[in-house]
């Protein structure tokens, strides 16, 4: 039990600090409140249970062995990070030319956000050491039971608190010019994640 509450403090800490995912889902629940936040959310935390399972059949073991395949992993992912970023961005100056923002960023839904743990490098190495810390603790089955609960409630939990802070921003946004340099921040901020990824 006390290596599950490890795990737990680990993955708190690594996913309620600021990190792409949390930007994501910041941007997602300013732009179109719970209803847009909520697909991301789910497909963050069904991305890493996926993750998890992918993992837990030994799977991941393969692409940490080959440093080919973690670069491949890490430029994927940081790709996708300067993608996203960079539509947020373009979003703010389209707001400027005319007057109003296109309605979403491509590929912040569940199937995206899904993929995306799959080319996050943060969350392959997360899983990868809550797996290390709990094998062998309990059985095989309820060793991953007990993971998947705490991949669910922790991080669905924590991305729930970061969706709040981005709807709680909607009335200091209200006013366009405030809004635009929210945007490119938020545009910023993934492109410097994809960065560091790199790190």
């Amino acid at each position: 039990m006390d290596a599950y509450l490890v795990i737990a403090g680990l993955i708190t800490v690594a996913v309620i600090t600021p990190g792409p995912n949390n930007f994501i889902v910041l941007e997602r629940a300013h732009f179109g409140g719970w209803r847009a936040a909520a697909p991301a959310i789910m497909g963050i935390v069904a991305g890493t249970q996926l993750l998890l399972l992918v993992i837990w059949l030994g799977v991941g073991a393969l692409i940490t062995q080959d440093p080919r395949l973690q670069v491949l992993l890490t430029f994927a992912g940081a790709g996708y990070l300067c993608w996203l970023g960079l539509q947020v961005i373009w979003r703010s100056f389209a707001t400027t030319r005319e007057g109003r923002a296109p309605t979403r960023v491509a590929f912040t839904s569940f199937g995206g956000m899904v993929l995306f743990q799959f080319l996050n490098p943060k969350s392959w190495v997360l899983v990868l050491t809550a797996t290390a810390a709990v094998s062998g603790g309990l059985s095989a089955s309820a060793d991953l039971a007990a993971l998947a609960l705490v991949f669910l409630v922790v991080p669905g939990g924590c991305l729930m608190l970061w969706a709040f802070m981005g709807m709680g921003l909607t009335r200091f946004l209200a006013e366009p010019r405030r809004k635009q340099w929210f945007d490119r921040l938020m545009g910023g901020l993934l492109v410097v994640s994809a960065i560091m990824l790199f790190v």
